[in-house]
Formats: structure tokens, C-alpha cells, sequence
């Protein structure tokens, strides 16, 4: 009974997401569309994440705009 108290009484750190990564820009995402998928999913698990919000690192904020604006303008682009 005592090991159980014991253990509830610890804070678990939360985990977070991948972040080791390139700094990217929309045209790398335009050029490599098979990126923005995995990026966005990245994207989604910091979003998701127990972590604050002002301890994202920058490259992900830039990679997760860079690839937003990418899809959005691979959306609107006319197919040939």
C-alpha cells in the first residue's frame, strides 16, 4: 500500500514531439509534396501536446506554416 502512495505523489513529465528537424519553407513543400503530410502530422502532435505553447521551437512553427501555405497553394493551383 505504501508503494502506491508513493508513486501518485510523482509528476510525470509530459512528453513532447519530434522537433529535431531542417527549417523548411513553403517552396521546399511545394517542390516536395510528399513532406507536407508527415509535417502536418508533426504539426498536429505539438498541437495535441501537454507541452506550453511558447516552448515550441521555431522550426516547427516555421516548418508548420511553411507547409500549410504550401498545401494551400497546391490546392489552388491549376492542374495542367
Amino acid at each position: 500500500m505504501a508503494l502506491l502512495l508513493t508513486g501518485c505523489g510523482q509528476r510525470q513529465t509530459p512528453s513532447t514531439p519530434h522537433a529535431d528537424m531542417p527549417a523548411r519553407n513553403w517552396r521546399y513543400y511545394v517542390a516536395n509534396p510528399g513532406e507536407i503530410e508527415p509535417m502536418q502530422k508533426i504539426c498536429r502532435e505539438w498541437a495535441g501536446s501537454s507541452a506550453p505553447s511558447d516552448t515550441q521551437p521555431a522550426v516547427v512553427t516555421t516548418n508548420c506554416r511553411a507547409a500549410a501555405f504550401a498545401k494551400s497553394q497546391l490546392a489552388i493551383t491549376p492542374k495542367d
